[in-house]
């Protein structure tokens, strides 16, 4: 399994003081589909947003409007797949429906 996770927080590289919500875009570049399932939760724990979803190969899914309301949040996707190489994440977001920030793999921390 490949784990990823984004983290924002106000005053950090990624400020989520001015984050009203995001759209999540998963793109699958492999050969082989997988499961991927996303959480986004709060610091103090509590989930805000919690989907499954399916990617085919050479697919790319889409998220819209995962609201965390300008607080600080973490975003969590674990893949049923052992490698991250195949597995592409865009985050748009946005402040009042206007696209602020995109943030993609290099923005997330990767374990696997």
């Amino acid at each position: 399994m490949s784990v990823f996770r984004l983290e924002a927080a106000p005053f950090s590289p990624i400020d989520a003081r001015y984050i009203q919500s995001s759209d999540l875009y998963i793109s699958n570049h492999g050969s082989e589909p997988f499961d991927v399932l996303v959480h986004g939760y709060y610091p103090d724990g509590s989930i805000f947003y919690v989907t499954l979803v399916h990617a085919a190969a050479g697919s790319t899914v889409s998220l819209p409007d995962i609201y965390n309301h300008h607080r600080a949040f973490s975003l969590l996707l674990v893949t049923n797949i052992n490698t991250s190489l195949t597995t592409g994440i865009t985050v748009y977001a946005k402040d009042q429906g206007q696209l602020i920030a995109v943030f993609s793999n290099s923005h997330f921390s990767v374990m696997e």
